[in-house]
């Protein structure tokens, strides 16, 4: 249902390289840095000036890469990322930072730029107590193939391939959320998450996705899913809210405060015609702040 899709990972692995802290959810720090290393690659333009006022905004390989600040539904950046060992603070030298990096669509044809910033992370101080990192390894995990090593890049390899989900029959679905969950309506954080407005929220990322990194436009029968869904009833979830801060320049602290939640919701019903769209989900994540690394989840069926 979604071969269109082009998808590639970049599995990172650092070395740290002295004793500090960091933040528990380290998405945010690591989309900061590699950001500043593009921005450091492609913007030519004064450093205070706003992408989406920069007259150079449709041809700059920040924007297209890093940076969509511009359409529907404010920015839609054509990757997420996805920290392994969440919630860890207290780090040592010789301990190692593993995260993947997933492009989509025509994220996947500027591959080289976030291979450089990979690079070049190596570089910056990692969060307020700069900590620095050596960059051992990058792969991709489904091909098994090196992309860096050694100090040597493997840039052959930098392959991406269509989006291949497999059908299922399904009765029931258990949803596990091991980062932080961004439902927001109303400007408010969900407290339940019905199987409707999680289809709804889906659907709504899969269609903005599709129609800014493909050339191709997904129509939906809005009326017929949402008759489907409303069919599909929660059996059981649990949520508990988790604590996260960023730093924001447009803040006078320098804090953004994110409410959001971890935890696990079972749905039961005639689930089979959604299980695409939920296996979509585990790739380009529901809610807010996929590129920090929220959103992220497993899915386990009955069948």
């Amino acid at each position: 249902m979604f071969e269109f899709m082009k998808i590639l990972t970049l599995r990172a692995r650092y070395e740290c390289l002295q004793n500090g802290s960091l933040p528990s959810y380290l998405g945010s720090t690591i989309r900061g840095i590699l950001g500043h290393c593009i921005h450091d690659f492609y913007c030519h333009s004064h450093k205070n000036k706003k992408c989406f006022l920069c007259e150079e905004r449709e041809r700059c390989l920040y924007v297209q890469c890093f940076s969509n600040t511009g359409g529907e539904a404010g920015a839609v950046n054509p990757y997420t990322i996805y920290v392994h060992g969440q919630a860890k603070e207290k780090w040592e030298k010789g301990e190692r930072c593993v995260f993947d990096i997933t492009l989509f669509g025509k994220g996947t044809e500027q591959a080289g730029v976030y291979l450089d910033a990979l690079m070049a992370a190596e570089q910056k101080g990692w969060g307020a107590e700069r900590l620095m990192f050596r960059l051992e390894q990058v792969v991709e995990p489904d091909s098994g193939t090196i992309i860096y090593a050694g100090g040597k890049s493997f840039i052959r390899n930098l392959e991406a391939k269509p989006l291949s989900i497999r059908e299922r029959n399904a009765g029931y679905a258990c949803l596990v959320f091991d980062t932080p969950l961004r439902v927001v309506s109303g400007g408010k954080l969900f407290s339940k998450l019905p199987f409707p407005m999680l289809i709804q929220f889906l659907t709504r990322r899969i269609s903005l996705l599709t129609t800014k990194y493909t050339d191709v436009r997904l129509e939906w029968d809005i009326e017929e899913m949402r008759s489907l869904a409303a069919s599909v009833k929660t059996v059981d979830e649990d949520w508990r809210e988790v604590p996260f801060s960023r730093y924001s320049m447009n803040r006078r602290d320098g804090k953004l405060e994110l409410a959001a939640k971890t935890g696990w919701i079972l749905y039961g019903g005639e689930l089979s015609r959604f299980v695409p769209i939920l296996e979509m989900g585990k790739y380009l994540r529901v809610g807010k702040g996929a590129t920090i690394g929220f959103g992220h989840y497993e899915v386990f069926y009955d069948k």
